[in-house]
């Protein structure tokens, strides 16, 4: 805890979270459970021993949270014997980061600590009439709580948002220096506190006066909201129902050795969550509904429908023939994609991504499922296991 910094995110010891873990629910009674706090000063005074242990005197830290009570922000000063630091697992969204000319960049502000170099008229033109929140919003916005309840002998787990010391959306309207007098200690020459050099004074919506409020709040307390430009789009393509290529964060590797390093998304649902869009799509090559920040998806030109994915579907009349195409009669090339509907021992129907490496007709089909991050599966073909076949479009693979 040596290494303290303005920004970092600290709470009681008794808090849920902990240092890189964040994936737990609340349960018993969740109004007990400490705010998140964000640090704001730090005592800077040299090591202190008690008189009468010979202990070292514990580092005294101010926090700043926001009461969801009083609907104002909170300043308290903590030992910090009685905390414990709150990080959230990815943290290469918070690292420190500065361009080579010197301009304060868009992302990464979290922990960035505020130089004199900069002057006041380059920070008030960054922030001015920018949105804002406390550090600590999105781990306040992630906390969820279950609540336990049995009726006629059947048990149920609720799951809901614990919303308490949520930051609401601040405006910056000015900027200041901080004009707050310290002291020096006269033997190191060290500040006795280490504070904020800029003061951002926000505006927000004070839903419990039913009127607006104003505070400063210490710069490095708070991360810049960044607005996508995605919602038109995403909008229009979820009436289109159209796939837009986005590349994977983690490829599949399937295990023949070929790598997929994108996969085609139809947005689906657009969800409003506080201060940032949500997105619900389809991941054509898992096969799967997730959920992305609308400022990841990528706004490719590389778009298309599914008719344009789907070339032919099993079974299917042939007017040639004058007869069905069935599952059992078809022949599966080696080294293609296929999609398929299929119906496990269990009687369980899913539709998977296949790369077939290996078929035996009437009898079985050796693949790597996409389904299952491109591990090798064993297919049966028979009409009551392969349900249906889609011949796909193998460019939109490569």
């Amino acid at each position: 805890m040596e290494n303290i910094k303005l920004g970092d995110l600290y709470s009681l010891k008794n808090h849920p979270f902990g240092n890189g873990f964040t994936d737990v629910k609340i349960s018993a009674l969740a109004l007990m459970t400490p705010p998140i706090l964000v640090v704001s000063e730090i005592q800077n005074s040299p090591k202190e021993y008690d008189s009468e242990t010979g202990n070292e005197k514990s580092k005294q830290i101010r926090c700043i949270f926001f009461s969801h009570k009083t609907q104002r922000f909170e300043n308290n000063w903590f030992d910090i014997n009685i905390l414990k630091e709150i990080t959230e697992v990815n943290q290469e969204e918070h690292e420190e980061s500065v361009r080579d000319d010197g301009d304060i960049q868009t992302k990464n502000l979290s922990n960035f600590t505020y130089p004199k170099t900069f002057s006041i008229e380059d920070i008030r033109n960054f922030f001015l009439y920018k949105q804002v929140v406390l550090k600590s919003c999105d781990l306040e916005l992630g906390k969820l709580k279950t609540t336990f309840s049995q009726t006629d002998q059947r048990s149920v787990d609720k799951i809901t948002a614990h919303l308490d010391f949520l930051s609401p959306v601040l405006t910056v309207i000015d900027v200041k220096l901080n004009d707050e007098k310290i002291g020096f200690n006269p033997k190191s020459g060290n500040p006795k506190k280490i504070t904020s050099i800029f003061l951002l004074k926000c505006k927000w919506y004070n839903s419990f006066s039913g009127t607006f409020s104003e505070e400063f709040i210490p710069i490095e307390t708070v991360e810049i909201i960044e607005h996508s430009n995605s919602a038109e789009l995403v909008s229009r393509l979820i009436l289109t129902k159209e796939f837009i290529k986005q590349k994977l964060e983690q490829p599949i590797k399937l295990e023949n050795g070929v790598m997929l390093e994108h996969t085609y998304a139809r947005p689906d649902e657009l969800t409003f969550n506080h201060y940032k869009y949500k997105l619900k799509y389809y991941d054509f090559l898992r096969s799967k509904t997730l959920e992305m920040d609308l400022s990841d998806f990528k706004s490719d030109d590389d778009s298309a429908k599914i008719d344009d994915i789907i070339l032919r579907k099993i079974p299917d009349y042939d007017s040639g023939l004058k007869k069905f195409n069935t599952v059992i009669d078809f022949t599966f090339n080696k080294n293609t994609y296929y999609r398929i509907t299929y119906k496990d021992a269990k009687d369980r129907i899913t539709d998977r991504i296949i790369y077939v490496k290996k078929f035996e007709p009437k009898t079985i089909i050796i693949a790597d499922c996409l389904l299952r991050n491109g591990q090798e599966r064993h297919f049966r073909v028979s009409d009551s296991s392969i349900l249906k076949i889609e011949i796909l479009e193998q460019k939109y693979f490569k």
